[in-house]
């Protein structure tokens, strides 16, 4: 609809990459034509998901990237042809918006999950992201707490922490990574109601 490919039934999009190390939330995308590179430039600060993406060529990115002939480190391998025009996609920063950070399902509860399984990720979630920013308290969803307040699902965590800025640090921080295998998926939680469910139970 915006006019952006050569041939509207063909993707000009040939290989996609992104970084998962720590703090580098950049990547690298492979157009198969320059019209069509020029075109997708024009989206530089597009916003996905409420936050602006900067779109640049990888020479003009000041995101922290190795290059090992000619290619951005991660990408040999992958059958480029050479033929294609790259994007930088540098780094999309998170902002939290509340001092309460809930994170889902970093626990995968079953029958077999036993209390020290919760106590371990309380103690998990304090020490790595206290590393980055002040948490004065970490919450995990037990089952007895899923049944007396329905909406509650169990293996999810809340992080309290001190501040919103410290929640903004413990997200860019910790966001991107893995826990046992799990993907961590944190996002900002009302810290009013959080103080007014569940703050009581913890």
């Amino acid at each position: 609809d915006r006019g952006m490919c050569n041939a509207p039934n063909q993707n000009p999009v040939l290989h996609v990459w992104f970084a998962r190390d720590k703090g580098a939330n950049y990547g690298f995308c492979e157009v198969s034509s320059m019209e069509e590179t020029e075109r997708a430039l024009q989206l530089d600060g597009i916003m996905v998901l409420g936050v602006p993406v900067s779109i640049k060529r990888p020479n003009d990115s000041m995101g922290p990237v190795g290059m090992i002939g000619g290619v951005p480190v991660g990408l040999q391998g992958m059958g480029m042809s050479g033929q294609g025009a790259m994007l930088a996609l540098p780094p999309v920063q998170v902002n939290a918006t509340s001092p309460i950070i809930h994170i889902n399902e970093i626990l995968k509860v079953d029958d077999k999950t036993t209390k020290d399984d919760y106590s371990d990720v309380c103690e998990d979630m304090a020490e790595g992201c206290g590393a980055h920013g002040k948490v004065l308290g970490v919450m995990i969803i037990r089952p007895e707490h899923a049944q007396s307040r329905p909406g509650l699902k169990p293996g999810d965590v809340y992080l309290r922490c001190a501040t919103t800025d410290d929640a903004t640090k413990v997200m860019r921080a910790m966001g991107h990574r893995k826990y046992d295998g799990r993907q961590i998926n944190m996002s900002s939680f009302e810290e009013g109601k959080f103080n007014a469910e569940l703050l009581p139970m913890m």
